[in-house]
């Protein structure tokens, strides 16, 4: 008579338990790994948005008029080069600043800018429940944060937001453009990184 060796109750429940075991381990290790691909998308897709708003500031700047690019005024700049902070004056070379005002040329390559738009400018918001003090107010690890709004014909446009500086920096007819943001990491701490942009201004 042949005799069939088969599996007790016993150890069919002790591979059972050790396959949930298994099973639980592979489920947590996937949502891990998940959770770190989500945020490194989060990253990636932060960095990219920021390459995308400083090539749509540098596409606006670009038929600017360089005669009639100024600067807001702060109280540093009271009383050598301002009588109040608020105004706009001049800009001094290799000084960056957070808030511009210029005016356009019609034609984007007409280098004799006659036809001049209304003006335009641009400048860090900071946004509800942060300050411009250098700390993360809202503890959300970033930094002053704020969305950068730009004045297009009188009409104010939010063409960036998550961004914790913005600055503009003129170097005789070149113009660099820097924008900073902030991201989470897999290891939970905040990833920050600037898009520059850098622009030769034709019109006079």
């Amino acid at each position: 008579m042949n005799r069939q060796s088969g599996f007790t109750l016993v150890e069919l429940t002790l591979v059972a338990s050790l396959l949930a075991m298994v099973m639980a381990g592979i489920a947590t290790f996937l949502s891990a790994a998940t959770t770190s691909i989500r945020l490194d998308d989060n990253v990636a897709v932060a960095m990219e948005s920021l390459q995308r708003s400083a090539i749509r500031v540098s596409q606006v700047m670009r038929p600017c008029s360089i005669s009639t690019y100024r600067v807001l005024s702060t109280a540093a700049d009271v009383p050598l080069t301002a009588a109040a902070a608020g105004e706009w004056i001049e800009p001094v070379d290799g000084e960056s600043r957070a808030a511009i005002q210029f005016r356009s040329a019609t034609g984007a390559l007409s280098l004799n800018a006659e036809q001049l738009t209304d003006p335009r400018g641009f400048r860090l918001e900071v946004e509800t429940g942060e300050t411009a003090n250098g700390a993360d107010d809202d503890n959300d690890g970033m930094v002053d944060e704020g969305r950068l709004m730009m004045n297009y014909d009188g009409i104010p446009v939010a063409l960036a937001s998550n961004l914790e500086a913005a600055t503009f920096t003129l170097n005789g007819r070149l113009l660099t453009i820097t924008l900073q943001s902030a991201a989470r990491t897999r290891a939970g701490v905040m990833q920050r990184f600037v898009a520059n942009e850098v622009l030769y201004l034709r019109n006079n």
